[in-house]
């Protein structure tokens, strides 16, 4: 929960800067999913935030870590997250993350965000500027930053041939390298090792269900590849790609290419580290993605990189086809590359023939999807764009709101209508919300109603029930409220019959839960429809409690949730005040009773004390 309520309150109306609210993000999540998202907000469970132009990063630390993103740049939140929740709604590290975004508490790259001049701008000022200015204003930048002066020579220089065989060498040695490092690492007494490393306190302090010792173990771990990430990330920038991307195809194969079975020895307390070695991957990815956008790099350099990339990946294809491809083979999977051909890609020439290469090796595929969506981007190729959408939009949910949305934006009803049937009919939970506020209603109705009646259901969402309402019949209606009668949700349930105003209904539900611990919301929209029954309810509800094994002072709070109530129903005055009555004179006396029942303004000149 919110550290405190007027925090929680100040959030909910202060005017942050984001674009969104933090009612959004309760609208996008469930209340389970929304409630323990921000307590792992409030446990400092978030990482450092990086923004990246609309772009929100940071890791989450769960029973694992986990990485969170958030693109704020269109009409809708796109969250992505690696961890497996799949429950309906956002999960609770995209809540995590979002609520230290709403905070403020995030890190703005301002070499790559400033919105103050345009590109066309630039350009403009650039063409009528003398080449002289230019040449003095290089100089003066070459001469404040070592590093960019060594990407300026890295820039201007031939590119010197280096034979594949010798970059498979640095490339295996690197990869063995890792794995010695890793078989030399002992984890046979991890628990004994970690649980000394703290005093007593904070190792009975530290995170549930020993979270703690498996980030020890992954600290460990991560330690082997560090060196290696560091040393990428300095020869990038250097300018130095070639150098940098072979070291980080050695780091890619040491970690994608590990066979469980040959380190036993990173076992213990049924920790098994391959499970979370992505993570590591994830982290080296990011890194390198995120330095190699923050220098420049020539063409025939980024061909050259990519020529590696692709060796690599051949040599493979090659060596598991000679093997049968038993399905144990190493490979390197496209997808990883996604970010770093993102920051390598920068113009059509070299756009043009990373297309080419992917042709080439035979890696027009699923999950290349979004590479190649990139790609028809730069291109400005509005066919290969859609034809690659079209093509695997079905298995895809990202590339499937970027594709509606495009047909939204052009105005294309036919296909609009046609993928957002499908969208919907696939991942319900993901598009009810987008369709319910973009769907032509006269001509999509039948869709429409199918999208309120998944949200209302998905999000227990009142609001869009009344909506929902005017679409149903009488009968409709009826069948619809019912679905709810045995979902664990009783309280939305009551809502809706409230709503529908079925109040026997609510009393004939009041009855079956009347032990519930909320009952007084249960029986609040009836209190003066059935005061008979109501009474009873309360009254036998709190002789229940007055009577059970281990009461104390939290019963007593639970009992005046439902007496207050009593006071409500006005055609019972007289058996109310008999009831509290007797209640405050409880023999034997029940002093911490008595104190909640003043405390709830419940003692009055009707209850007399004895």
């Amino acid at each position: 929960m919110f550290k405190n309520l007027n925090y929680y309150l100040n959030m909910k109306n202060s005017r942050n800067l984001t674009p969104f609210t933090l009612e959004d993000i309760e609208r996008l999540a469930t209340s389970s999913s929304f409630f323990r998202g921000v307590d792992y907000y409030d446990s400092n469970r978030v990482g450092e935030i990086t923004q990246s132009g609309t772009v929100f990063k940071a890791a989450v630390y769960g029973s694992t870590k986990y990485f969170v993103s958030l693109d704020v740049g269109s009409s809708e939140l796109k969250f992505t997250c690696n961890c497996p929740y799949d429950f309906g709604g956002i999960c609770k590290h995209k809540v995590a993350l979002a609520m230290k975004i709403l905070d403020g508490n995030y890190i703005k790259n301002d070499n790559r965000n400033s919105t103050v001049l345009s590109k066309m701008e630039f350009d403009a000022k650039y063409s009528e500027t003398a080449t002289e200015q230019k040449l003095d204003f290089l100089k003066r930048l070459l001469d404040q930053d070592i590093d960019i002066q060594h990407q300026f020579i890295e820039f201007i220089k031939d590119i010197p041939e280096i034979p594949n065989n010798e970059i498979s060498k640095k490339i295996d040695k690197i990869k063995q390298n890792i794995y010695t490092q890793l078989a030399e690492l002992d984890f046979s007494n991890l628990e004994e090792e970690y649980y000394n490393s703290f005093d007593y306190n904070y190792r009975n302090d530290y995170w549930e269900n020993d979270t703690g010792l498996y980030d020890y173990a992954d600290d460990k771990i991560r330690d082997v590849f560090i060196p290696f990430i560091d040393q990428s990330v300095s020869f990038i920038n250097k300018g130095n790609l070639t150098e940098a991307l072979i070291i980080f195809l050695g780091i890619y194969e040491g970690i994608q290419f590990l066979q469980e079975d040959d380190f036993n020895n990173l076992i213990s307390y049924d920790y098994d580290f391959i499970d979370n070695v992505p993570d590591i991957l994830m982290d080296s990815i990011e890194k390198i993605e995120n330095h190699l956008l923050d220098i420049v790099k020539s063409d025939k350099i980024i061909l050259k990189v990519l020529d590696i990339i692709f060796d690599r990946i051949h040599y493979y294809n090659i060596k598991n086809k000679r093997k049968g491809g038993n399905g144990n083979e190493d490979f390197y999977n496209i997808k990883d590359f996604e970010e770093i051909f993102a920051a390598l890609i920068v113009n059509k020439n070299t756009a043009e023939y990373l297309y080419s290469l992917l042709e080439k090796n035979d890696l027009l595929t699923l999950d290349s999807a979004y590479i190649i969506l990139n790609i028809a981007e730069i291109l400005e190729d509005e066919i290969l764009w859609i034809n690659t959408a079209e093509s695997y939009f079905e298995y895809d949910n990202v590339i499937a709101k970027r594709l509606i949305e495009k047909y939204k934006e052009e105005n294309r009803k036919k296909d609009f209508n046609r993928v957002a049937e499908i969208v919907f009919n696939k991942w319900p939970n993901e598009f009810d919300y987008y369709l319910i506020n973009n769907l032509n209603k006269k001509q999509q109705k039948s869709l429409y109603i199918r999208a309120l009646k998944n949200y209302v259901k998905d999000k227990s969402n009142l609001r869009y029930y009344e909506i929902l309402r005017n679409y149903l019949t009488d009968k409709e209606k009826i069948d619809f409220v019912n679905s709810f009668k045995k979902s664990h949700n009783t309280l939305f349930y009551v809502q809706l019959l409230k709503t529908d105003k079925q109040y026997n209904d609510i009393l004939i539900c009041a009855k079956k839960h009347k032990d519930s611990d909320n009952l007084d919301r249960l029986i609040a929209p009836i209190l003066n429809k059935y005061p008979k029954d109501c009474f009873n309810l309360i009254v036998n509800k709190n002789k229940a409690l007055i009577n059970s094994e281990g009461r104390g002072r939290h019963t007593y709070q639970l009992m005046m949730r439902t007496l207050k109530q009593l006071k409500q129903i006005v055609s019972l005055e007289k058996e109310t005040a008999t009831f509290l009555n007797e209640l405050y004179n409880h023999k034997p006396n029940l002093p911490a009773l008595r104190d909640e029942m003043r405390k709830a303004g419940l003692v009055s000149d009707t209850v007399k004390r004895k």
